[in-house]
Protein backbone atom coordinates (compact mmCIF):
# COMPACT_ATOMS: atom_id res chain seq x y z
CA UNK A 1 0.00 0.00 0.00
CA UNK A 2 1.15 3.55 -0.74
CA UNK A 3 0.68 5.77 2.32
CA UNK A 4 1.10 9.54 2.42
CA UNK A 5 1.98 10.39 6.03
CA UNK A 6 1.25 14.02 6.97
CA UNK A 7 2.70 15.57 10.13
CA UNK A 8 3.81 18.94 11.46
CA UNK A 9 6.57 18.15 13.97
CA UNK A 10 6.57 19.88 17.35
CA UNK A 11 9.32 22.25 18.50
CA UNK A 12 9.98 19.92 21.41
CA UNK A 13 10.06 16.27 20.34
CA UNK A 14 7.20 14.53 22.09
CA UNK A 15 4.79 11.63 22.12
CA UNK A 16 3.12 12.36 18.77
CA UNK A 17 6.48 12.70 17.02
CA UNK A 18 7.63 9.36 18.43
CA UNK A 19 4.37 7.75 17.31
CA UNK A 20 4.88 9.06 13.76
CA UNK A 21 8.36 7.56 13.73
CA UNK A 22 7.06 4.21 15.00
CA UNK A 23 4.18 4.16 12.48
CA UNK A 24 6.63 4.76 9.63
CA UNK A 25 8.84 1.89 10.77
CA UNK A 26 5.80 -0.37 11.16
CA UNK A 27 4.50 0.31 7.65
CA UNK A 28 7.89 -0.01 5.98
CA UNK A 29 8.64 -3.22 7.86
CA UNK A 30 5.54 -4.75 6.27
CA UNK A 31 6.52 -3.64 2.78
CA UNK A 32 4.28 -0.59 2.46
CA UNK A 33 5.61 2.48 0.67
CA UNK A 34 5.56 5.64 2.80
CA UNK A 35 5.89 9.19 1.53
CA UNK A 36 6.13 12.00 4.10
CA UNK A 37 4.69 15.46 3.80
CA UNK A 38 6.09 17.20 6.85
CA UNK A 39 6.82 20.62 8.25
CA UNK A 40 8.69 21.41 11.46
CA UNK A 41 7.32 24.03 13.83
CA UNK A 42 10.87 25.30 14.40
CA UNK A 43 10.40 27.09 11.07
CA UNK A 44 8.39 29.74 12.91
CA UNK A 45 11.51 30.83 14.79
CA UNK A 46 13.15 31.80 11.48
CA UNK A 47 10.25 33.85 10.09
CA UNK A 48 10.88 37.48 9.12
CA UNK A 49 8.25 40.18 9.67
CA UNK A 50 6.54 39.49 6.35
CA UNK A 51 6.34 35.76 7.02
CA UNK A 52 4.99 36.37 10.51
CA UNK A 53 2.23 38.56 9.09
CA UNK A 54 1.35 35.88 6.54
CA UNK A 55 1.50 33.16 9.20
CA UNK A 56 -1.80 34.12 10.83
CA UNK A 57 -4.10 33.66 7.81
CA UNK A 58 -2.13 30.60 6.65
CA UNK A 59 -2.89 28.89 9.96
CA UNK A 60 -6.52 28.97 8.83
CA UNK A 61 -5.72 27.81 5.28
CA UNK A 62 -2.21 27.39 3.87
CA UNK A 63 -1.99 27.82 0.11
CA UNK A 64 1.60 26.56 0.34
CA UNK A 65 0.34 23.28 1.77
CA UNK A 66 -2.44 23.04 -0.79
CA UNK A 67 -0.03 23.40 -3.69
CA UNK A 68 2.67 21.12 -2.29
CA UNK A 69 0.27 18.35 -1.33
CA UNK A 70 -1.22 18.53 -4.80
CA UNK A 71 2.24 18.00 -6.28
CA UNK A 72 2.98 15.09 -3.91
CA UNK A 73 -0.31 13.35 -4.70
CA UNK A 74 0.18 13.64 -8.47
CA UNK A 75 3.73 12.28 -8.16
CA UNK A 76 3.27 9.59 -5.47
CA UNK A 77 -0.38 8.59 -6.13
CA UNK A 78 -1.12 7.45 -2.55
CA UNK A 79 -3.81 4.95 -1.70
CA UNK A 80 -4.52 6.75 1.59
CA UNK A 81 -3.35 9.78 3.57
CA UNK A 82 -2.42 9.10 7.20
CA UNK A 83 -2.58 12.41 9.10
CA UNK A 84 -1.27 13.12 12.59
CA UNK A 85 -0.80 16.87 13.22
CA UNK A 86 -1.50 19.77 10.86
CA UNK A 87 -1.08 22.71 13.26
CA UNK A 88 0.04 25.33 12.75
CA UNK A 89 2.15 25.19 9.57
CA UNK A 90 0.40 22.57 7.45
CA UNK A 91 -3.08 23.80 8.41
CA UNK A 92 -6.46 22.16 7.67
CA UNK A 93 -5.95 22.98 3.98
CA UNK A 94 -4.47 19.47 3.79
CA UNK A 95 -7.91 17.96 4.39
CA UNK A 96 -9.62 20.09 1.75
CA UNK A 97 -6.96 19.43 -0.90
CA UNK A 98 -6.82 15.69 -0.31
CA UNK A 99 -10.61 15.49 -0.48
CA UNK A 100 -10.63 17.43 -3.74
CA UNK A 101 -8.06 14.98 -5.14
CA UNK A 102 -10.15 12.03 -3.92
CA UNK A 103 -7.50 10.66 -1.59
CA UNK A 104 -9.07 8.93 1.47
CA UNK A 105 -7.79 10.56 4.65
CA UNK A 106 -7.42 9.07 8.13
CA UNK A 107 -6.80 11.47 11.01
CA UNK A 108 -5.29 10.15 14.24
CA UNK A 109 -6.89 11.93 17.21
CA UNK A 110 -3.91 12.50 19.48
CA UNK A 111 -5.86 15.31 21.17
CA UNK A 112 -9.16 17.22 21.02
CA UNK A 113 -7.95 19.91 18.58
CA UNK A 114 -10.76 19.05 16.19
CA UNK A 115 -13.22 20.57 18.67
CA UNK A 116 -11.10 22.56 21.12
CA UNK A 117 -8.72 25.46 20.29
CA UNK A 118 -6.10 24.28 22.80
CA UNK A 119 -6.76 20.61 22.08
CA UNK A 120 -7.12 19.64 25.73
CA UNK A 121 -10.74 20.13 26.87
CA UNK A 122 -9.02 21.71 29.88
CA UNK A 123 -8.53 25.35 30.83
CA UNK A 124 -8.03 27.51 33.90
CA UNK A 125 -7.46 24.45 36.09
CA UNK A 126 -10.62 22.59 35.08
CA UNK A 127 -12.00 20.27 32.43
CA UNK A 128 -13.95 22.34 29.90
CA UNK A 129 -15.99 21.22 26.90
CA UNK A 130 -17.60 24.59 26.16
CA UNK A 131 -16.43 24.65 22.52
CA UNK A 132 -17.47 21.11 21.71
CA UNK A 133 -20.68 22.21 20.03
CA UNK A 134 -18.91 24.65 17.71
CA UNK A 135 -19.01 27.98 19.58
CA UNK A 136 -15.27 28.62 19.70
CA UNK A 137 -15.71 32.15 21.07
CA UNK A 138 -15.66 30.52 24.50
CA UNK A 139 -11.95 29.91 23.99
CA UNK A 140 -11.32 33.59 23.30
CA UNK A 141 -13.04 34.81 26.46
CA UNK A 142 -11.12 32.26 28.53
CA UNK A 143 -7.79 32.82 26.72
CA UNK A 144 -7.52 29.04 26.36
CA UNK A 145 -4.47 28.95 24.08
CA UNK A 146 -1.25 30.16 25.68
CA UNK A 147 -3.32 32.48 27.93
CA UNK A 148 -3.55 34.82 24.94
CA UNK A 149 -6.60 36.51 23.40
CA UNK A 150 -4.76 36.73 20.06
CA UNK A 151 -3.69 33.08 19.78
CA UNK A 152 -6.99 31.85 21.20
CA UNK A 153 -8.86 33.91 18.61
CA UNK A 154 -6.61 32.58 15.84
CA UNK A 155 -7.34 28.96 16.65
CA UNK A 156 -11.02 29.69 17.29
CA UNK A 157 -11.20 31.24 13.82
CA UNK A 158 -9.29 28.34 12.27
CA UNK A 159 -11.59 25.71 13.75
CA UNK A 160 -14.75 27.73 13.10
CA UNK A 161 -14.10 28.51 9.43
CA UNK A 162 -12.92 24.99 8.64
CA UNK A 163 -15.90 23.48 10.39
CA UNK A 164 -18.16 25.67 8.25
CA UNK A 165 -16.13 24.49 5.25
CA UNK A 166 -17.13 20.90 5.99
CA UNK A 167 -13.78 19.63 7.19
CA UNK A 168 -15.30 16.84 9.29
CA UNK A 169 -17.23 15.58 6.29
CA UNK A 170 -14.09 15.68 4.14
CA UNK A 171 -12.05 13.45 6.48
CA UNK A 172 -12.71 9.79 5.68
CA UNK A 173 -11.99 8.34 9.11
CA UNK A 174 -10.78 9.19 12.59
CA UNK A 175 -8.60 6.94 14.70
CA UNK A 176 -9.44 7.16 18.41
CA UNK A 177 -6.79 5.75 20.72
CA UNK A 178 -9.39 4.66 23.31
CA UNK A 179 -13.13 4.07 23.51
CA UNK A 180 -13.30 7.22 25.63
CA UNK A 181 -12.16 9.40 22.75
CA UNK A 182 -14.66 7.72 20.47
CA UNK A 183 -17.41 8.59 22.93
CA UNK A 184 -16.31 12.23 23.04
CA UNK A 185 -16.25 12.45 19.26
CA UNK A 186 -19.74 10.96 19.07
CA UNK A 187 -20.94 13.57 21.56
CA UNK A 188 -19.39 16.26 19.35
CA UNK A 189 -21.37 15.06 16.36
CA UNK A 190 -18.80 13.03 14.41
CA UNK A 191 -20.62 10.20 12.59
CA UNK A 192 -20.05 6.81 14.18
CA UNK A 193 -19.27 5.31 10.77
CA UNK A 194 -16.11 7.47 10.64
CA UNK A 195 -14.80 6.53 14.09
CA UNK A 196 -12.33 3.69 14.64
CA UNK A 197 -10.63 2.62 17.86
CA UNK A 198 -6.97 1.69 17.47
CA UNK A 199 -4.65 2.06 20.49
CA UNK A 200 -1.00 2.98 20.37
CA UNK A 201 1.36 0.05 19.93
CA UNK A 202 4.82 -0.67 21.24
CA UNK A 203 7.79 -2.89 20.50
CA UNK A 204 8.35 -4.55 23.87
CA UNK A 205 12.01 -5.57 24.26
CA UNK A 206 12.91 -8.71 26.16
CA UNK A 207 13.04 -8.24 29.92
CA UNK A 208 16.50 -8.38 31.51
CA UNK A 209 17.42 -11.83 32.77
CA UNK A 210 16.76 -12.23 36.45
CA UNK A 211 14.61 -9.13 36.82
CA UNK A 212 13.24 -8.98 40.34
CA UNK A 213 10.21 -7.12 41.74
CA UNK A 214 10.67 -3.44 42.59
CA UNK A 215 12.04 -2.40 45.95
CA UNK A 216 9.01 -0.51 47.18
CA UNK A 217 9.02 3.01 45.76
CA UNK A 218 6.24 4.37 43.61
CA UNK A 219 7.15 6.28 40.47
CA UNK A 220 5.62 9.24 38.65
CA UNK A 221 6.89 9.91 35.12
CA UNK A 222 5.78 13.01 33.28
CA UNK A 223 5.31 16.72 33.13
CA UNK A 224 5.03 18.62 36.41
CA UNK A 225 1.93 20.67 35.74
CA UNK A 226 -1.52 21.13 37.32
CA UNK A 227 -3.53 19.04 34.83
CA UNK A 228 -1.33 16.04 35.57
CA UNK A 229 -2.66 15.89 39.14
CA UNK A 230 0.72 16.55 40.70
CA UNK A 231 -0.66 18.23 43.83
CA UNK A 232 -2.92 15.25 44.42
CA UNK A 233 0.17 13.05 44.07
CA UNK A 234 2.15 15.08 46.62
CA UNK A 235 -0.70 15.15 49.14
CA UNK A 236 -1.30 11.41 48.82
CA UNK A 237 2.30 10.62 49.71
CA UNK A 238 2.24 13.06 52.61
CA UNK A 239 -0.23 10.52 54.03
CA UNK A 240 2.26 7.68 53.35
CA UNK A 241 5.48 8.82 55.08
CA UNK A 242 6.93 5.28 54.99
CA UNK A 243 6.38 4.82 51.23
CA UNK A 244 8.98 6.44 48.95
CA UNK A 245 7.89 8.33 45.83
CA UNK A 246 10.26 9.20 43.02
CA UNK A 247 9.16 11.90 40.57
CA UNK A 248 10.84 11.74 37.18
CA UNK A 249 10.27 14.74 34.94
CA UNK A 250 10.28 18.52 34.73
CA UNK A 251 7.73 21.23 34.18
CA UNK A 252 6.42 24.60 35.32
CA UNK A 253 5.65 23.41 38.87
CA UNK A 254 9.03 21.83 39.59
CA UNK A 255 10.46 24.66 41.69
CA UNK A 256 7.17 25.07 43.54
CA UNK A 257 7.28 21.41 44.50
CA UNK A 258 10.92 21.58 45.55
CA UNK A 259 10.16 24.53 47.81
CA UNK A 260 7.11 22.81 49.29
CA UNK A 261 8.98 19.55 49.99
CA UNK A 262 11.83 21.44 51.64
CA UNK A 263 9.61 23.72 53.74
CA UNK A 264 7.43 20.84 54.91
CA UNK A 265 10.40 18.59 55.63
CA UNK A 266 8.96 15.79 53.50
CA UNK A 267 11.47 12.94 53.37
CA UNK A 268 9.75 10.29 51.28
CA UNK A 269 9.39 12.32 48.05
CA UNK A 270 12.36 12.73 45.72
CA UNK A 271 12.40 14.86 42.57
CA UNK A 272 14.76 13.32 40.06
CA UNK A 273 14.39 15.79 37.20
CA UNK A 274 14.53 14.66 33.58
CA UNK A 275 15.95 11.20 32.96
CA UNK A 276 16.39 9.24 29.75
CA UNK A 277 17.98 6.14 28.30
CA UNK A 278 19.30 3.37 30.51
CA UNK A 279 19.06 5.49 33.66
CA UNK A 280 15.35 6.07 33.10
CA UNK A 281 14.66 2.38 32.49
CA UNK A 282 16.65 1.31 35.55
CA UNK A 283 14.55 3.61 37.73
CA UNK A 284 11.36 2.27 36.14
CA UNK A 285 12.32 -1.39 36.42
CA UNK A 286 13.18 -1.02 40.11
CA UNK A 287 9.88 0.62 41.05
CA UNK A 288 6.86 -1.01 42.67
CA UNK A 289 4.31 0.75 40.46
CA UNK A 290 3.74 3.76 38.24
CA UNK A 291 1.27 6.46 39.33
CA UNK A 292 -0.84 8.43 36.82
CA UNK A 293 -2.97 10.92 38.79
CA UNK A 294 -4.13 13.10 35.87
CA UNK A 295 -7.03 15.50 36.33
CA UNK A 296 -7.65 16.14 32.64
CA UNK A 297 -8.68 13.80 29.83
CA UNK A 298 -5.56 11.79 29.13
CA UNK A 299 -5.72 10.13 25.73
CA UNK A 300 -3.19 7.31 25.57
CA UNK A 301 0.01 8.39 27.32
CA UNK A 302 3.21 6.70 26.21
CA UNK A 303 4.20 6.31 29.87
CA UNK A 304 1.40 3.76 30.31
CA UNK A 305 2.94 1.46 27.73
CA UNK A 306 6.40 2.05 29.18
CA UNK A 307 5.14 0.94 32.60
CA UNK A 308 3.61 -2.19 31.13
CA UNK A 309 6.76 -2.95 29.14
CA UNK A 310 8.72 -2.83 32.39
CA UNK A 311 6.22 -5.21 34.03
CA UNK A 312 4.82 -2.57 36.40
CA UNK A 313 1.21 -2.08 37.49
CA UNK A 314 -0.35 1.37 37.07
CA UNK A 315 -2.31 3.27 39.70
CA UNK A 316 -4.36 5.74 37.67
CA UNK A 317 -7.13 8.29 37.99
CA UNK A 318 -10.53 7.06 36.88
CA UNK A 319 -10.82 9.73 34.20
CA UNK A 320 -10.44 10.18 30.46
CA UNK A 321 -8.76 7.37 28.59
CA UNK A 322 -6.98 5.91 31.62
CA UNK A 323 -9.77 3.52 32.76
CA UNK A 324 -9.73 2.06 29.24
CA UNK A 325 -5.99 1.36 29.48
CA UNK A 326 -5.69 0.24 33.10
CA UNK A 327 -7.74 -2.89 33.71
CA UNK A 328 -8.95 -2.58 37.31
CA UNK A 329 -7.58 -5.37 39.47
CA UNK A 330 -5.76 -6.93 36.51
CA UNK A 331 -3.08 -4.55 35.25
CA UNK A 332 -3.48 -1.91 37.94
CA UNK A 333 -5.79 0.02 40.24
CA UNK A 334 -8.00 3.09 39.76
CA UNK A 335 -8.99 5.94 42.06
CA UNK A 336 -11.21 9.02 41.87
CA UNK A 337 -9.34 11.87 40.16
CA UNK A 338 -8.27 14.50 42.70
CA UNK A 339 -8.89 12.23 45.69
CA UNK A 340 -5.53 12.09 47.49
CA UNK A 341 -6.91 9.86 50.24
CA UNK A 342 -8.12 7.20 47.85
CA UNK A 343 -4.85 7.35 45.92
CA UNK A 344 -2.95 6.78 49.17
CA UNK A 345 -5.14 3.75 49.89
CA UNK A 346 -4.44 2.25 46.47
CA UNK A 347 -0.68 2.68 46.89
CA UNK A 348 -0.79 1.14 50.36
CA UNK A 349 -2.77 -1.77 48.93
CA UNK A 350 0.12 -2.62 46.59
CA UNK A 351 2.76 -2.03 49.27
CA UNK A 352 0.98 -4.52 51.51
CA UNK A 353 0.54 -7.05 48.69
CA UNK A 354 3.76 -7.17 46.65
CA UNK A 355 2.82 -10.49 45.04
CA UNK A 356 -0.37 -8.90 43.69
CA UNK A 357 1.67 -5.99 42.32
CA UNK A 358 3.91 -8.48 40.50
CA UNK A 359 0.89 -10.31 39.07
CA UNK A 360 -0.59 -7.04 37.79
CA UNK A 361 2.72 -6.04 36.26
CA UNK A 362 2.91 -9.36 34.44
CA UNK A 363 -0.59 -8.77 33.09
CA UNK A 364 0.47 -5.36 31.76
CA UNK A 365 3.50 -6.91 30.12
CA UNK A 366 1.30 -9.46 28.33
CA UNK A 367 -0.85 -6.62 27.00
CA UNK A 368 2.20 -5.06 25.31
CA UNK A 369 2.89 -8.37 23.62
CA UNK A 370 -0.69 -8.89 22.40
CA UNK A 371 -3.28 -6.08 22.44
CA UNK A 372 -0.65 -3.32 22.20
CA UNK A 373 1.87 -5.25 20.14
CA UNK A 374 3.01 -4.11 16.68
CA UNK A 375 1.38 -6.96 14.77
CA UNK A 376 -2.01 -6.19 16.23
CA UNK A 377 -1.40 -2.50 15.58
CA UNK A 378 -0.59 -3.16 11.93
CA UNK A 379 -3.59 -5.44 11.43
CA UNK A 380 -5.92 -2.83 12.91
CA UNK A 381 -4.46 -0.07 10.74
CA UNK A 382 -4.85 -2.06 7.53
CA UNK A 383 -8.50 -2.80 8.34
CA UNK A 384 -9.14 0.93 8.82
CA UNK A 385 -7.36 1.85 5.60
CA UNK A 386 -9.36 -0.76 3.71
CA UNK A 387 -12.66 0.51 5.09
CA UNK A 388 -12.05 4.16 4.18
CA UNK A 389 -10.91 3.14 0.71
CA UNK A 390 -14.09 1.15 0.20
CA UNK A 391 -16.40 3.89 1.48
Amino acid sequence: MKVLLVHSAYQLFGGEDSVVRAETELLEKHGDEVCHYTRHNDEVKQFNLGQKAAFLPQTVYSWKTSGEIGDVVRRFKPDVAFIHNVYPLISPSAYHKLHALRVPTVQVLHNFRLHCPNGLFYTQGHICEACRGGNYLNAVSKRCYKDSYTFSALYALTLGLNRLGGVIEKISGFICLTEFFKLKMQEAGVPDSKLFVRPNFVYAPALPAGQVPGNGYALYMGRLSPEKGCWTLIRAFEQLPQVPLKIMGTGPMEQEFRNYIREKGIRNIELLGFKSGAEKWDILRNSLCVVMPSEWYENFPVTALEAYMACKPIVAARLGGLPYIVEEGKSGLLFEAGNAGELAQRIQHLVDRPAEAVRMGECGRRLTETKYGPEQGYSNLMKIFSQVQAA
